[in-house]
């Protein structure tokens, strides 16, 4: 999933629950309402809620589009939990970061160089202020491939 996607994903998730509370408002406004507005309303809100949820622990444990960060280098998996990529600390010739920041989602985009001609490895980590980024910036200057 793009970022892109992901913050449309958080708005309307978002837009969904201010229509659930407009449903609400309604149905105190007209009690008779309560089986037409917020019953149905009220298990498409919890349906969407829980699969967001439940998604988040089924990617969790299956290791999907995570960074692995290791003594001997970094290593990124795709969707379906095989690895993407990886580099050695060995190959790594610099690190360029991102930071993606704005009024829904805020992130880190990270390049990791190599010396081979191979492209580099990139991931984003999500959040302003990521503890993977920190980790991954003082491995790599405990391994002595960044200064």
């Amino acid at each position: 999933m793009t970022p892109a996607i992901g913050t449309t994903m958080q708005v309307l998730r978002g837009f969904l629950l201010l229509a659930w509370i407009a449903m609400l408002v309604t149905t105190v406004v007209n009690p008779s309402a309560v089986d037409d507005n917020a019953v149905p309303t009220t298990a498409v809100v919890v349906a969407v809620y829980a699969l967001k949820f439940g998604w988040r622990r089924l990617t969790a444990r299956l290791g999907v589009n995570r960074c692995y960060l290791c003594t001997d280098g970094v290593a990124v998996t795709n969707r379906f939990g095989r690895v993407r990529d990886s580099v050695a600390w060995s190959e790594v010739t610099g690190v360029q970061q991102t930071v993606i920041v704005g009024h829904v989602v805020a992130g880190h985009r990270i390049e990791i160089f190599r010396s081979s001609s191979a492209a580099p490895l990139w991931f984003v980590a999500p959040g302003a202020k990521s503890a993977l980024v920190q980790a991954l910036l003082q491995e790599g200057r405990r391994s002595g491939a960044l200064q």
